[in-house]
């Protein structure tokens, strides 16, 4: 290594001073050679660069030399360095045209860029406005829809109470018509509490009255039933009296010439001739059953009075039955109503209760008075 220095020390030396001159001028090129002009425009057009002439920088290095008190170089190195020179001037030249190429692309891509800025500013307007319709459209609908909600509760609440006034008005009405009806309740119960009380006390007055008819009855039956029994021992002893006075008659008869045989009828109760006991004793037995049976079927007419009394003439056949047409009012009550009264119940009561064999003579045609009572 140090041979090789030794041997080309002379030519490293100018090689390496050249090298530094270069480097000094290509620093210093921006004080004292005219500046390069460039031309920028669209990305098409192409980048001009302008430098100092060649003979200018050899004389310079010429200078420099002398200064340094070298020697002149020789053409051929001159030539030499001048081919670098050219070549590192165009080394530079296509590295300004590079320069100018990246910034031409660099322009592009900002005005790409930009453009790009620009575009996305629009859509970001656009979507911005659309973004701002999309709102004022979503608020426009929010307020009708608000609206709409507002005037539907409104609506509904009006509804609301107006169905509630209904139901107030309802509500009163019906306590209104309750308390009417409890009122009217109250008052009927009150009324039919006082009729209540009025009908106990007229049933009480009424039943007090009927006690008072009850025995004022009672005691007017007492003594009717005392005058009746009275009448008919009279009856009885007037009756035992004319069947003794006919018993008394027909012995009579029977023992005058040409009156018959004993025992022949006679037809008003002297059938037979048993004595007059007997007969009597007939006679109190069967009339009372008699004058009860006519009784239940006898009806009092209107007007008449209980002190009635009608004789009558009535034929019998065996067994009670009445004889049609038989029976004869004797004795009248003085009320023809009164009269047929009893006929027509003692049609309706035959069969009339009698005695059977030899005892029934006496009723085969006989008399008999009713009584109302007996």
């Amino acid at each position: 290594m140090r041979e090789l220095l030794r041997r080309d020390s002379p030519d490293l030396q100018w090689s390496v001073l050249l090298h530094v001159v270069l480097l000094v001028l290509i620093v210093t090129s921006g004080h004292w050679l005219p500046a390069p002009t460039a031309t920028v425009g669209d990305p098409g057009e192409t980048v001009q660069a302008r430098l100092g002439s060649t003979p200018e920088i050899a004389q310079r290095i010429d200078a420099l030399r002398a200064a340094a008190g070298a020697q002149p170089e020789p053409a051929a190195v001159r030539d030499e360095e001048l081919a670098q020179q050219r070549a590192a001037e165009q080394a530079r030249q296509r590295q300004a045209e590079l320069e100018q190429e990246q910034a031409a692309e660099q322009a592009r891509q900002r005005q790409a860029e930009l453009e790009q800025e620009q575009a996305a500013e629009l859509e970001r307007q656009r979507q911005a406005e659309l973004e701002q319709q999309r709102a004022t459209e979503q608020a426009r609908r929010e307020a009708e829809e608000a609206v709409r909600r507002r005037t539907a509760e409104e609506a509904a609440r009006r509804a609301a109470e107006a169905q509630r006034r209904e139901a107030e008005v309802a509500e009163r009405q019906r306590q209104a018509a309750a308390a009417e009806r409890r009122e009217r309740e109250e008052q009927a119960r009150a009324e039919a509490a006082a009729e209540a009380r009025r009908a106990a006390e007229a049933a009480a007055q009424l039943e007090a009255q009927r006690a008072a008819i009850r025995a004022a009855e009672q005691r007017e039956q007492a003594r009717i039933e005392a005058e009746r029994a009275a009448r008919e021992r009279e009856l009885q002893a007037a009756l035992t009296r004319e069947i003794e006075a006919e018993l008394a008659a027909d012995v009579a008869a029977q023992r005058r010439p040409g009156r018959g045989q004993p025992g022949e009828a006679r037809g008003d109760l002297t059938a037979t001739a048993p004595a007059a006991n007997v007969r009597a004793q007939l006679a109190n037995r069967w009339v009372p059953a008699i004058q009860s049976r006519v009784s239940r079927f006898w009806v009092r007419p209107a007007g008449t009075s209980q002190e009635f009394t009608t004789l009558v003439n009535l034929r019998l056949q065996p067994g009670g039955h009445v004889v049609t047409g038989s029976v004869r009012v004797l004795e009248g009550s003085g009320s023809a109503a009164f009269d047929q009264s009893v006929v027509r119940a003692i049609y309706e009561a035959s069969p009339l209760p009698v005695p059977s064999g030899d005892e029934f003579q006496i009723f085969r045609d006989f008399n008999f008075r009713f009584r109302p009572g007996s």
